[in-house]
């Protein structure tokens, strides 16, 4: 199935030319209280007196993150914590309410608990699938709380045709509004979101974005600070996912051209492992797309399919001998190859550093079967919505939460394996842990 298009906005991405997991089949995934037994039941070890237990499936662990060394323990017990909630079995209720609730702004979750919880992307589930997912990550998770009686969510599609940031800024209002408890989400807009999150966190209501989606960059104009002026947020170390990054093109490269990519113009995200990635790469590695300066993001795709042709095109045009790309989407990636047959360029000698793991890539390679053309990855991150979740569910019960919950990462190169024909979604990252009886469901036109 194709993934989902974006609504209302190619256009502008046209113009201006996601970020950026389910996984083989397997049904472990959190159950709520609509029919299935309580994921927090037999809550032990460090997070006991906060409702949470430490005692992960080690499968899923690696089946989220890969064979990853633990990062700090502050973090570290949280994300096990998350994971630890998404290990049992879905009821069909659970299945039902967690639909009503990805196609509904509002929806109550049965439980008859008094949380609110909010939701608020700057893009959407018609942006790109991996949005969509990660937003039901989130869903599940909060379905694994008895308290949570209500989840509200709002998306803001980038602020349609225009690129409207007071679109986002007023989904944050929105949800103020309605008197949420907590907010997890990502900011696109980045410090765009500053006087709202600020707005939210004075009202008394935490905001927690994932995927590194800091509120600015810490370090750059206007940025807020995690810890101060929000809650927390949760990611990987950006600058080490950068110097990944740069380690992989440094030597799979050697001496030639490469490109960098990113999301829209000057997400936390991009900006933070780009700002690493630049100074790491080698004498003999020439970046061709260099920001204007070192606080600027480059090769901007707003992980969208509206823009992404365009400005491979475009790099293509000037740069046909291009033999490396870092990037955090892989199937933006996808994407992007195509334009290689059209302007007559082959795949070969091509070197990709890479931060999801959506399979249309890794089957592609696989079809193209060239040996001189080689993938690395890190993991999708989709299951980070569900840390903040968890986060915000601790901090409610009293639990200190460290300003930034540092997610491990570690590169893999793909191989033969990693591409699996029989998904319910190629688009789905192979690292995500919402089902395939919920993806299914997500995905079924």
């Amino acid at each position: 199935m194709k993934r989902i298009k974006i609504i209302g906005i190619v256009a502008v991405l046209a113009l201006v030319a996601a970020a950026c997991s389910s996984g083989d089949g397997d049904e472990t995934a959190p159950t709520g209280t609509t029919g299935g037994e309580t994921a927090a039941t037999g809550s032990s070890g460090t997070l006991s007196e906060f409702g949470e237990t430490t005692d992960a499936d080690p499968a899923l662990v690696e089946k989220a993150l890969g064979p990853v060394e633990p990062s700090d323990e502050a973090s570290w017990n949280i994300i096990l914590a998350s994971i630890a909630r998404a290990t049992q079995d879905l009821d069909q209720a659970t299945i039902d309410t967690a639909m009503e609730c990805f196609n509904n702004q509002e929806c109550d979750t049965g439980t008859g608990g008094e949380i609110v919880m909010g939701y608020a992307d700057g893009g959407g589930d018609t942006v790109n699938v991996w949005r969509a997912v990660s937003h039901m990550e989130a869903i599940l998770q909060a379905l694994t709380y008895d308290e949570i009686g209500t989840i509200v969510s709002t998306e803001a599609n980038f602020g349609g045709p225009t690129f409207d940031p007071t679109i986002a800024e007023n989904d944050i209002r929105f949800l103020i509004n309605r008197g949420v408890d907590f907010i997890v989400g990502y900011p696109d807009i980045g410090v765009g979101l500053k006087e709202e999150v600020l707005e939210a966190e004075a009202a008394g209501i935490p905001y927690i974005p994932f995927s590194a989606g800091y509120v600015g960059l810490p370090g750059t104009e206007g940025a807020l600070t995690p810890g101060e002026d929000y809650l927390t947020v949760v990611g990987e170390n950006l600058c080490e996912l950068g110097e990944s990054f740069a380690g992989i093109l440094n030597t799979g490269v050697g001496t030639g051209e490469v490109a960098i990519l990113g999301g829209t113009p000057n997400n936390a995200l991009s900006l933070g492992w780009q700002q690493c990635a630049i100074p790491a790469l080698a004498g003999g590695v020439k970046l061709v797309n260099p920001p204007p300066n070192k606080n600027t993001t480059t090769g901007d795709t707003f992980w969208s399919d509206g823009a992404i042709p365009g400005v491979f095109q475009a790099l293509l045009t000037t740069n046909p001998d291009i033999r490396g790309y870092a990037y955090e989407y892989s199937d933006g990636m996808n994407t992007g190859l195509q334009e290689y047959e059209g302007l007559g360029i082959p795949v070969k000698n091509l070197t990709l550093a890479l931060r999801t793991d959506e399979q249309t890539l890794f089957c592609d390679w696989v079809d193209r079967a060239e040996p001189t053309y080689n993938i690395f990855y890190s993991a999708g991150g989709n299951f980070q919505s569900r840390v903040g979740v968890t986060a915000g569910m601790m901090n409610i019960a009293g639990a200190p939460i460290p300003a930034e919950i540092v997610v491990p990462h570690v590169m893999r190169q793909v191989t033969a394996a990693d591409c699996n024909p029989s998904r319910v979604n190629p688009y789905v990252s192979g690292t995500s842990l919402v089902p395939d009886s919920v993806l299914s469901l997500m995905f079924a036109s």
